[in-house]
């Protein structure tokens, strides 16, 4: 019966089964020659909707079948919208780690020059900062205004990010284009635990981290079998 619905009838029941994460009704509608690229409202391809939840299940069968990882409208890419997801943390650090599996780009910007890691620390998701930054994404990259990735963190009062991206190495220094920093921009926002945790407390962190790698490499150096 699929193959007697019209075009615009598969759009439509495409565009619901994704709205209900029916992975076999998507794959029958795949199956009867729906183009995977479809455009929906904005534009928006049936993986940019799936990633956009973080539905991980349809995200993977879009991608098996051929969907472009990479697909981005009007800068804005498929791996923001995952970033950015009303989803479980858990959920869109999934979907996440299996676009840059499949070469997804976490160093393009969006128009503002925001990177999917600035989405995730305005967030307020740790685990997926520390996946992208694992993978490869400028942890100090500014955007159009100034703001890094740590400074979405503090003006949002987002801890947790705060903490992973000091011991990551992210620099607290780094001021917007109207010279604020992070610490001020806590301060601004009310966060006052994380205004003391930035203007005091991360010297200590990050000094302890990077003891950690010197003494990591002096301990490799003195191990080291000579040739």
């Amino acid at each position: 019966e699929l193959d007697q619905m019209l075009q615009a009838d598969k759009n439509e029941a495409l565009k619901k089964a994704l709205f209900c994460g029916d992975v076999s009704l998507i794959e029958e509608l795949l199956n009867s020659g729906i183009n995977i690229e479809s455009g929906f409202q904005f534009g928006w391809t049936p993986l940019m909707c799936a990633a956009s939840v973080a539905d991980f299940a349809v995200v993977r069968l879009l991608l098996d079948r051929g969907a472009n990882a990479c697909f981005e409208i009007d800068k804005y890419t498929v791996l923001m919208a995952a970033c950015t997801a009303h989803a479980s943390e858990e959920n869109i650090l999934k979907t996440v780690e299996l676009l840059l599996s499949r070469n997804a780009d976490p160093n393009l910007t969006c128009r503002r020059q925001m990177t999917p890691l600035m989405y995730a620390a305005r967030k307020g998701y740790p685990q997926v900062v520390a996946l992208l930054v694992a993978h490869g994404s400028h942890i100090n990259a500014q955007d159009e205004n100034g703001y890094s990735a740590l400074m979405w963190a503090a003006q949002h009062g987002h801890k947790s990010v705060i903490f992973k991206l000091l011991e990551l190495g992210a620099d607290k220094n780094l001021q917007t284009k109207d010279e604020k920093t992070a610490a001020e921009l806590a301060k601004i926002n009310k966060h006052s635990e994380i205004y003391s945790l930035l203007s005091l407390a991360a010297n200590h962190l990050q000094g302890k981290y990077h003891e950690t790698i010197k003494q990591e490499a002096i301990y490799k150096f003195l191990t080291a079998v000579p040739d």
